[in-house]
């Protein structure tokens, strides 16, 4: 078969016909960028948030003459770390004008781009919005960009001064909503970037109705034999994160097993919804760690407050794990909250109550 007709892949989609039932957030996407804001794309790992970003910035570039720039800025936890990983990708026409602010150009150990070093006397915010200015009809896609720890006011004034300055600039940022991305929409931050947040949009796990059928044409497609039951419980053991049923359909290509691709997903899955939760709770105390222990079986608020959590920190806690991580839910009858994933119900249940 075609590399090309494969319809379960790893990496992310390009172009809006290989998303799957995501046509209304690539159509506020384009409209966004049509308007010339710059746009957020929140929520939780696996949600499919860099697929939507390139497919949405490939097709605009496409019908207006722009080029995409991607900067994948995971594990890269300062500014600085940021501003060279960005002025990297770059195109080398701009970055020759940039000599001044560099003491190393190299190309990329990755293939991508190049390796830059800042000079050590250099300010980075200087250096990025020097080069940002000198981008033209370009969508820069900045990648997981809660990843930044230090420096953040910096970077957004950079950005800032982008925004005001070049209006042929487009920025997408993609990230958790639970980490520093939030950032740029709280009032501590409104300042750098000049009171202009980007246009927000959350992608939200699908419904099981999209889920299941996600798997069925994919299964159909590629003339996998398979058994509704097996459907069935693929989406109550992975819930409905695109990623989850994503690396399910890669491995029950390639196995041709059902248990054992389910198996080895839930694995990989767990490891990286409890990342997810690590991050959520650095810097946050042990009560933190102990209410989302409980959410896995279910609590209450008297449950969780009886861990001797503030309820203000309580209320903002279960609004990041609601509102921007789509992964727990209150049922209004009974009075208790819940995690709704099951991949990050197990990932909660295996916490220890100490970082």
């Amino acid at each position: 078969m075609p590399r090309g007709e494969i319809f379960f892949d790893q990496r992310p989609r390009k172009r809006p016909e290989q998303l799957f039932g995501r046509e209304k957030e690539v159509e506020k996407l384009l409209r966004a960028l049509n308007a010339g804001s710059w746009v957020s794309i929140l929520g939780p790992r696996m949600v499919g948030k860099t697929s939507l970003a390139l497919a949405g910035a490939n097709t605009f570039a496409r019908n207006n003459g722009y080029k995409v720039i991607f900067v994948d800025l995971r594990d890269t936890e300062t500014f600085r770390e940021a501003a060279e990983k960005i002025l990297g990708r770059l195109p080398k026409s701009i970055i020759d004008t940039l000599s001044e602010y560099l003491s190393e150009v190299s190309a990329s150990a990755k293939g991508a781009g190049f390796s830059i070093k800042l000079k050590k006397s250099v300010s980075a915010k200087r250096a990025l919005s020097d080069a940002l200015f000198k981008l033209n009809n370009t969508i820069l896609i900045l990648d997981e960009v809660q990843s930044i720890h230090q420096g953040i006011r910096h970077f957004l004034r950079a950005l800032g001064s982008a925004f005001n300055e070049n209006h042929s600039l487009l920025v997408i940022f993609t990230g958790s909503y639970s980490g520093v991305v939030k950032k740029l929409f709280d009032a501590t931050y409104g300042e750098a970037l000049f009171g202009r947040p980007p246009i927000e949009i959350r992608l939200a796990p699908w419904k099981e109705t999209v889920a299941e059928q996600f798997l069925r044409t994919g299964f159909k497609r590629l003339g996998i034999e398979y058994q509704d039951w097996e459907i069935r419980e693929a989406v109550r053991e992975l819930g409905t994160l695109p990623g989850w049923l994503n690396l399910y359909g890669v491995k029950r290509y390639i196995e041709k097993d059902h248990r054992l691709a389910l198996k080895t997903t839930i694995d990989e899955a767990v490891k990286e919804a409890a990342r997810e939760l690590e991050h959520l709770l650095e810097g946050r105390s042990p009560k933190a760690r102990a209410v989302v222990k409980l959410l896995a079986l279910g609590a209450s608020w008297r449950d969780m407050a009886q861990t001797g959590i503030s309820e203000d920190t309580l209320s903002r806690l279960l609004s990041t794990l609601s509102e921007g991580l789509f992964i727990v839910q209150k049922d209004e009858d009974a009075g208790v909250y819940y995690f709704t994933d099951p991949v990050y119900r197990r990932a909660a249940m295996r916490l220890s109550l100490s970082p």
